[in-house]
């Protein structure tokens, strides 16, 4: 069964990512926090393919069903967009170099340590192809997650795939804040996988939830509880520690609970008539929701596009500005909702009638 809320919370993930890359110059906007948008999105994978492998588990093709199920959401859009990018670096004469491109191809770029990338950073190749590569570390981390955890969870109990996924959640925050220390980017899977681990432990949750829901009533106070504590806790603490990066090893934990907390309660209530959770069935929010994937692939480099091309009508300079967000956004959306129904969905459902398994719905 897919959960309408969830949608609503992708999208207000995707959301904060363009926040971040498109309203830098705008303070007000709260760019500065729109980056934890990527750690929703790992907290609500770790959820999905969690739930889906663990629904999955017992299933005689387990391994055939999953990885094939998975290979044909993620391939598509994502070699695309790299044979667009490698094309446009040949034509431009910025080919970059093997090992480079072998990073993305492979997905193995989250596995290794990289110093702080910059906007100006170019790998090599042309500006905007570095910002259509530079998102995709998040891509890396969720398939080294996809690649390991779906052995883990088939051959191991699930007392010891919680003291696992509890070891990760503990580790994480540790190794982010050595590897920032040493002015390197976190954007590996070591720094990240607190956020998989996170989302694994609410499917968790759920899954015994299901199976005694009465028994959980009280566990429910708890975790709704947990909520109204988290919540202002994390907020106050990114306020008072903004730009301290070591401190913020520890606040993206803060964040990753609150987000497996907030997905915890909505999975609880999905289809409730409470007002904050019907916002995140709103349609236009589960729509982006719904397109997610290709906005976030292709959203960064289309922003330099509007704005180069807004810069050529020399316009003044809060217009300009204004003007190239906008053009960017535009053209971000037309391709996420132009790969959605000319590509995405058509292979999505191919994929259900060659690769049946109810347990993907959601995903």
């Amino acid at each position: 069964m897919r959960i309408k809320e969830l949608d609503g919370l992708r999208g207000i993930a995707t959301l904060a990512v363009i926040d971040c890359h498109y309203l830098a110059w705008l303070p007000a906007a709260g760019s500065a926090y729109g980056g934890l948008g990527v750690d929703l999105f790992l907290v609500l994978s770790g959820f999905l393919i969690s739930s889906i492998l663990l629904e999955l588990r017992e299933s005689e093709h387990y391994f055939k069903t999953f990885y094939s199920r998975r290979a044909f959401r993620i391939f598509p859009p994502y070699y695309l967009g790299l044979a667009i990018y490698f094309a446009i670096s040949v034509c431009l004469g910025m080919p970059g170099t093997f090992r480079m491109w072998a990073q993305y191809i492979f997905y193995y770029f989250s596995l290794l340590i990289h110093p702080i990338p910059s906007y100006g950073t170019r790998l090599g190749v042309p500006l905007a192809v570095s910002l259509g590569l530079v998102v995709l570390w998040t891509l890396s981390v969720e398939e080294v997650y996809y690649t390991i955890w779906a052995p883990v969870v088939r051959f191991t109990k699930e007392r010891e795939l919680t003291a696992i996924l509890i070891a990760m959640i503990v580790l994480a925050p540790m190794v982010r804040w050595r590897v920032l220390s040493e002015n390197l980017g976190v954007g590996t899977f070591y720094c990240r996988m607190d956020g998989l681990a996170c989302g694994s432990v609410v499917a968790l949750l759920i899954r015994h939830r299901c199976l005694s829901p009465q028994m959980w009533l009280r566990a429910d106070r708890l975790f709704d509880g947990l909520v109204i504590v988290m919540m202002p806790l994390t907020v106050g603490y990114w306020l008072v520690f903004k730009g301290n990066a070591l401190v913020s090893a520890v606040g993206i934990t803060f964040a990753d609970l609150s987000f497996a907390l907030i997905t915890h309660a909505l999975v609880r209530r999905a289809g409730g008539n409470q007002l904050w959770v019907r916002i995140f069935r709103a349609k236009w929010l589960r729509s982006i929701g719904k397109v997610s994937y290709s906005l976030y692939l292709f959203h960064y480099p289309l922003g330099l596009v509007g704005s180069e091309v807004v810069a050529q009508l020399h316009l003044p300079r809060r217009v300009n500005v204004v003007s190239g967000v906008l053009l960017g956004l535009a053209l971000s959306f037309a391709v996420a909702y132009g790969l959605w129904y000319g590509m995405e969905s058509r292979i999505l459902r191919w994929t259900d009638r060659k690769v049946p398994s109810s347990a993907h719905a959601q995903a």
